[in-house]
């Protein structure tokens, strides 16, 4: 691996000298300016930023050692080029060309700190080996890769947050006719309830000072998350483009973090034309406890598809006022997890559904929906969540028989970055806190995809154009928050739906392949480059309208979604009725489809692990507390590229090394195979275990190898898949507290090689799934088995003593049918002997 080149102390010296006297004249300044408004001196506090190249593990507890430094954050800083001070070198080549990784170590400062941080910074330069007091010997290493050393500043708190591309937009589209935006303000969270009410009161008067106000306050410790809710004059849009960031004052504020635009999600009804009719059977109020969880608008609670099968909570009362001719959204995603897809019949869910609005009708636009726009998304769904689990106010959860929460929403404002969005963390710590599982939608992008003018000639040539522009512009269309969270499973879309075969008008192109990754999805990767989404669902056919041929001279045109609601394709959904009608559907397309079918598919899976096996020779399923994780699992095993892989790699002229991680950007871990949920095949057998791990421990699993395999060189599989409740550190830079991962399978005794996502990028998650197949003959014993090791390793911070964390693995192997139809009691039978033998055991001690 490349190593670090660093400047000596003397060089360190000339540097950065001349950064700690402007730190220590910043905080002089500060002092008069509070001192003209206080009798008493005040000592300013300050947010100061260590500039480090490369990264230090422990340095936040190196900080909170010296008396006035408080640790806030660690960021991932910007790459620079290499100069003379720093610089990558490799043993045989010496200095590269390669760009230089920073992190960024913030932390709140007083004067007398940046004093004690010179006095150790200068000892240093006067004898890089002496030894520093106990705890701070970071200081030593920070000082040899210190690249800077300066304030938080107004750029900082708006570089990755989009705020100047958003506010821009918004003068373009809508210049004088809006007199406020929104933002939300997020604060440094402050260890000390005393300092963060001060921090929350200054911020708020700055607000107030500049003609703005507060609509919404959040703390949430469990992710140091503290934030605002601010509406601000127009007149700070107009200061902030034309005369920079530090022209507005809450920028310039200290006890600030971040400013993100505050755009609540809204949705559009499919349509406003008449809708078609679909014949169900009368509702039947279902019984039992509510599985399944949707956070979205409200539903149509009569409709025939919806009739006696939701039990709806809405302690904001938001029902009051929401017509029937705006309950699109919350409609079809209930009609989505309740009945599948209305144009293929599928039986319904037995159990009722749990319906939490947090959507509301948009104030001006007829017939749309929007999360409610004067709430911080992390605080609603913090508080929605808690309800079901914990209950509020004094009273008892509403709904504790909940496992899984389906949330087929996104933070459109904000697509990825490199840092967890807050909404991400949250539901990261709720995940784990509540052993739930949340299956959460990638995102959707709906604009128009820019292709050549040449290629719009025959719809082959525009399928090969549109592709290209999807695979080029991946970047921008970047998975929507709280997508990023490493917790949930985040659900892309396929280009397939129940309708079958149309006829497509010659105004329109369907220039998707089918089964193929729906282009109006969001790709990834996730935080840390993790594979997001983690896997495709039915989002149902979307046509493209054809474009006119453009004049001479134009390059490029605009291929815009064509409007199907009412005669298709898409999946058909129970929609909001016309004149009364309780039986109207339409059709519609998007992840949050596939995300609602993901949950449906989910349920399912839980019916089976919580049936067991009535057999009582087998080996009894998981504890419960693994079934939200197993259920996760179980869908990602289920998932494979297929014949995506050679079609991408041929289309896009992918032939390079590079070529599996870009696909995995695009694919994660492929489309979803339903036909191989939780139903049994005699040519495949699927193991499931879960456990608990602690630190530098190893699990090891033996998949009993079937004998039919021996020695025969035919085609077979083995599919891993590993998922656990990764604990979170929302202040670090690698986020992850524990690192839980299975050891890359033994290919040479599997006899084949490993296929689908890069092997780097499975690692980076919470969700390792992996595929093994090959034609090559097998050699092993009578009782031969294929380990699987699982293990578990300190990331972000060390695993206390005591301390584990939860998973669930599922192993299969498989061959062609013509191969072998005794997989499946092959295994079986060796695994009962198994457990016959463990119990004859038990007894003789």
């Amino acid at each position: 691996m490349p190593r670090l080149s660093k400047p000596n102390a003397g060089r360190q010296g000339e540097r950065l000298t001349p950064q700690f006297g402007a730190l220590s004249a910043a905080f002089d300044a500060e002092r008069a300016r509070l001192s003209a408004d206080t009798p008493d001196e005040v000592d300013p506090a300050l947010v100061v930023v260590f500039d480090l190249a490369g990264s230090i593990k422990d340095f936040r507890n190196a900080i909170d050692k010296i008396e006035g430094l408080e640790f806030l954050s660690e960021l991932i800083g910007d790459r620079s080029d290499p100069d003379d001070d720093f610089h990558m070198t490799e043993s045989e080549s010496g200095r590269t060309d390669k760009p230089v990784q920073h992190s960024l170590y913030l932390m709140m400062s007083n004067a007398k700190a940046i004093d004690e941080l010179l006095r150790l910074f200068t000892a240093w330069q006067a004898d890089p080996s002496a030894s520093f007091a106990h705890g701070l010997g970071k200081f030593k290493t920070a000082f040899q890769q210190l690249t800077a050393i300066r304030r938080w500043g107004p750029e900082d708190r708006i570089r990755e947050t989009g705020l100047r591309e958003q506010w821009q937009e918004n003068l373009d589209v809508v210049g004088q006719s809006v007199s406020s935006v929104m933002v939300e303000v997020e604060l440094w969270y402050r260890r000390d309830a005393a300092k963060r009410t001060t921090a929350q009161a200054h911020v708020e008067q700055v607000i107030s000072d500049s003609g703005g106000g507060v609509l919404d306050r959040s703390q949430i410790g469990e992710i140091s998350y503290h934030a605002l809710l601010a509406e601000l004059p127009i007149q700070q849009v107009h200061s902030l483009l034309a005369d920079g960031a530090e022209s507005i004052r809450l920028l310039t504020t200290d006890e600030v973090m971040f400013v993100n635009p505050f755009t609540p999600m809204s949705v559009a009804p499919p349509t406003t034309e008449p809708v078609s009719e679909v014949r169900l059977p009368p509702g039947e109020r279902t019984d039992g406890l509510p599985r399944v969880a949707l956070l979205d608008g409200l539903p149509f609670t009569n409709h025939d598809a919806l009739a006696g099968r939701l039990v709806v909570d809405d302690p904001d009362g938001l029902g009051e006022n929401y017509p029937l001719a705006a309950r699109h959204h919350g409609t079809a995603m209930a009609s989505l997890i309740i009945h599948g897809d209305l144009s293929s019949d599928g039986e319904p869910l037995d159990r009722p559904l749990y319906v939490r609005p947090i959507m509301r009708p948009h104030e001006f636009m007829t017939g749309h929906e929007q999360i409610l726009p004067d709430r911080l998304l992390t605080d609603l769904l913090h508080r929605a969540v808690k309800r079901i689990v914990e209950g509020e106010a004094g009273r008892g959860p509403v709904a504790p028989s909940v496992r899984i929460i389906n949330l087929s929403i996104g933070a459109q404002a904000r697509a990825l970055v490199r840092r967890m969005s807050s909404v991400g963390r949250l539901l990261d710590w709720q995940a784990h806190s509540y052993n739930l599982l949340f299956i959460v939608s990638a995102g959707n992008h709906l604009g128009p995809l820019t292709i050549p003018a040449d290629a719009i000639s025959t719809a082959d040539s525009a399928r090969s154009a549109v592709l290209r522009s999807v695979y080029d512009a991946a970047l921008l269309r970047g998975i929507l928050p709280p997508g990023d969270a490493l917790n949930a499973l985040t659900i892309g879309a396929t280009h397939s739906d129940g309708l079958g075969d149309i006829d497509v008008p010659d105004t329109a192109w369907d220039i998707t392949h089918q089964d193929g990754p729906a282009h109006y999805g969001a790709t990834g990767p996730g935080v840390d480059r993790s594979v997001k989404p983690d896997l495709h669902h039915i989002g149902g056919r979307a046509l493209y309208a054809r474009p006119v041929t453009p004049p001479g001279g134009q390059e490029t045109v605009a291929v815009e979604l064509a409007q199907t609601a009412t005669t298709g394709p898409g999946l058909q959904v129970a929609a909001p009725g016309r004149a009364g009608a309780t039986n109207n559907t339409v059709f519609t397309i998007g992840t949050s489809n596939a995300t609602a079918l993901a949950a449906r598919e989910a349920s399912r899976l839980y019916d089976i692990l919580e049936a067991g096996s009535d057999d009582p020779d087998d080996a009894p399923l998981p504890d419960p507390q693994y079934h939200p994780l197993l259920v996760r699992a179980l869908l990602a095993h289920a998932s494979s590229w297929g014949e995506w892989e050679a079609r991408l790699r041929r289309e896009l002229g992918l032939t390079n090394q590079q070529a599996r991680r870009h696909l995995t950007v695009l694919l994660g871990y492929g489309r979803l195979d339903t036909d191989r949920l939780g139903t049994a095949a005699t040519n495949r057998a699927v193991l499931v275990g879960g456990g608990l791990i602690a630190r530098d421990q190893r699990h090891t699993y033996e998949l009993p190898l079937p004998p039919s395999l021996r020695s025969r060189a035919e085609w077979h599989r083995f599919t891993i898949t590993l998922a656990y409740m990764v604990p979170t550190v929302g202040r670090l830079n690698r986020y992850r507290g524990a690192k839980v991962y299975f050891a890359t399978p033994d290919t040479q005794l599997a006899g084949g090689d490993r296929i689908d996502a890069e092997h780097n990028s499975v690692r980076r998650g919470s969700l390792q799934h992996e595929i093994v197949q090959g034609t090559r003959t097998m050699v092993f014993g009578g009782d031969g088995t294929f380990p699987i090791h699982v293990e578990c390793m300190d990331d972000a911070q060390r695993l206390r003593a005591g301390k584990t964390v939860r998973y669930a693995l599922v192993v299969s192997v498989e061959t062609a049918e013509q191969t072998s139809t005794t997989i499946h009691d092959e295994v079986r039978a060796r695994l009962r002997q198994r457990v016959r033998d463990r119990a004859r055991g038990r007894v003789q001690s």
